[in-house]
């Protein structure tokens, strides 16, 4: 236990900081205790083994894969090497850590928020590799140097690491944009390492896909304004206890490693870095069976689907993925898909998530999305979503040059880049280059002919016209609620400013909730349930600053422009009530 101590006040940059400052010194000490993993080896072995005996049996499987060839257990040994995963449930915590022990015989040092450092389980979380940092750090710039110091000391023992890029759980299941601060510490202390302890620096990019997350009656609540809670050991034994439900597989990928810059101009690198293993990560979420399902269910406002249906839809989805180079679980491939989905529906029901309608004796069988579950469905729908921007987006255009809104390239391009700029807080978006190309390979593939530019789509037939649309048509409501969310943010703060001209966050979300229960009574625009959502109202807030038609100035909103406004919440309108009326749905 010295010796963490030792190291620790060896870190350059804390050495020169606490150089004689003996009170500094000891609140380092406090900070180290504070912050500290007591990995214990056995306490690692009993843990898995109690895993082995219980949890394990609750999973189909819990399966790890690389995506290119290399043993990771080797690669450790010769490398200072930092996993990078994403985070959906707590269940993360174990499911990686017991799988990488299980397979690869080592531990790794975790990155753990301090809320989860609460009686007894904090304990077993420092035995088994945990080390607890605070939310913030606010203006305590020792303790910051601290946890960097203590990073530095992991590097110096050669110790994997591990922390959750985005910071949290995904609320929504969407990928969240990557927090900078622990990359920028990581590459201090690497740089800081003397050069006989110093190997290469590499991060691993970790996609982690549940089949069943246990918090999603909670998360939802989030979703439409619930306030987080604090975690306590009787709120994290609840979750214990819902492992009585059954939870499919949990599917881990390791993605390419990536190479740290070097610190020069060390924002924008770091940048460069962090978003690296996220596009790493989210290109490696796989389709699972309950992602797929919660896809095509969704798309059903109120309504039932047959099995025969669900399974069309779903063999036509799989098939795109297969063209479009998108990993899906082996399970969903050939002949396994109908048994799989037959297994993940029989789990939904089982989880009163779905609903079933009619008597299968009379041959009237009807699966629904139980009414009130939407939103927890929502979350599973959320992780894959990212993979079908470029279908959604070329249906809308689809459906402009159809009703002649759309009559030349020059507007075709715009009405594409404009749709992607609309998804820019929702999804980190493809660059404008790539996104050009896949909706240029997305239309080649549907019609079989390749075009030499875009002036080449408005020469297609109507036929080629005819199979673009069969064949994306299955993703035309898929990000639905999203433009709904945003037509009820705009249409909230029309209202606002027709009552107060000036308004805060807090008369925002009273009056949003005011309108989209107006909206949903009439029934005119709004289907989904699922378009109250607080996550991305909030991006849809963004989105109107970002693009000047909101001005905010010490925590007070006004519209700038009010007649561009107008024209700005009429577009939205027509561009739902297109998505409504247009309602070819290739299979």
């Amino acid at each position: 236990m010295k010796e963490i101590y030792e190291i620790v006040l060896s870190y350059p940059k804390l050495k020169e900081r606490i150089h004689g400052k003996l009170e500094e010194q000891a609140k380092v000490i406090k900070n180290v205790d504070e912050i500290k993993a007591q990995l214990s080896e056995k306490a690692a072995r009993l843990l898995v083994h109690f895993i082995d005996t219980t949890f394990i049996h609750l999973y189909e499987g819990i399966n790890i894969d690389t995506v290119v060839d290399y043993d990771l257990a080797q690669y450790v040994l010769h490398n200072h090497v930092v996993l990078v995963p994403n985070h959906q449930s707590h269940a993360d915590y174990v499911a990686l850590n017991y799988i990488i022990y299980k397979k690869f015989k080592f531990s790794v040092f975790v990155a753990g928020g301090i809320n989860l450092n609460i009686p007894i389980l904090g304990k077993l979380f420092r035995l088994c590799g945990c080390f607890f940092i605070r939310r913030t750090f606010g203006s305590d710039i020792l303790y910051k140097l601290t946890l960097e110091a203590y990073l530095y000391y992991l590097l110096y023992k050669g110790y994997p690491i591990e922390f959750f890029f985005e910071g949290g759980r995904s609320r929504s299941g969407k990928l969240m944009s990557p927090r900078y601060g622990l990359y920028q510490m990581l590459l201090e202390a690497h740089e800081a390492l003397p050069g006989e302890y110093q190997k290469p620096l590499k991060f691993i990019p970790v996609s982690i896909v549940h089949e069943y997350v246990p918090e999603t009656s909670s998360l939802a609540r989030e979703l439409e304004g619930a306030k987080k809670h604090q975690e306590s050991f009787l709120r994290l034994f609840k979750i214990f206890k819902i492992f009585a439900y059954r939870m499919g597989s949990v599917h881990i990928r390791l993605g390419r490693p990536i190479d740290p810059p070097h610190l020069e101009n060390a924002r924008k690198n770091i940048q460069t870095l962090a978003f690296s293993c996220f596009r790493e990560v989210g290109s490696n979420i796989l389709v699972t069976p309950s992602s797929l399902l919660a896809l095509i269910m969704l798309d059903e406002p109120t309504g039932a689907l047959k099995w025969d249906e669900i399974y069309a839809k779903a063999k036509s989805i799989v098939h795109y993925c297969e063209v479009f180079n998108i990993p899906v679980v082996d399970t969903l491939l050939e002949d396994k898909l109908e048994r799989t989905l037959e297994d993940s529906i029989d789990l939904f029901l089982n989880n009163k998530k779905f609903d079933v309608i009619g008597e299968e004796n009379l041959g009237h069988v009807f699966y629904a999305v139980n009414v009130n579950c939407r939103k927890e469905m929502l979350y599973f729908k959320n992780s894959i979503l990212h993979h079908f921007l470029t279908p959604w987006i070329l249906n809308i255009a689809w459906i402009n040059l159809f009703n002649g809104s759309v009559t030349n390239v020059a507007e075709l391009k715009r009405l594409l880049l404009s749709q992607r700029k609309h998804m820019k807080y929702e999804f980190y978006l493809p660059t404008v280059k790539e996104f050009v190309l896949e909706t240029k390979t997305l239309i080649e593939w549907c019609t079989g002919k390749v075009l030499t530019s875009y002036d080449d789509v408005l020469e297609l037939s109507a036929r080629d016209f005819y199979n673009v649309i069969m064949k994306i048509g299955i993703f035309s409501k898929s990000m639905m609620y999203i433009h709904e969310a945003y037509y009820i943010s705009a249409l909230t703060i029309k209202a606002l400013h027709t009552e107060m001209a000036e308004f805060r966050l807090e008369d925002y979300w009273k009056k949003s909730k005011e309108v989209y229960n107006w909206q949903r009574e009439i029934n005119r625009v709004i289907t989904f349930s699922e378009s109250f959502s607080t996550p991305v109202m909030k991006n849809s807030i963004q989105h109107f600053t970002h693009q000047k038609y909101l001005v905010m100035e010490n925590g007070v909103y006004h519209i700038k422009d009010t007649e561009a406004f107008d024209t700005m919440l009429l577009n939205w309108e027509n561009l739902l009530l297109d998505q409504l009326s247009f309602n070819i749905r290739g299979v």
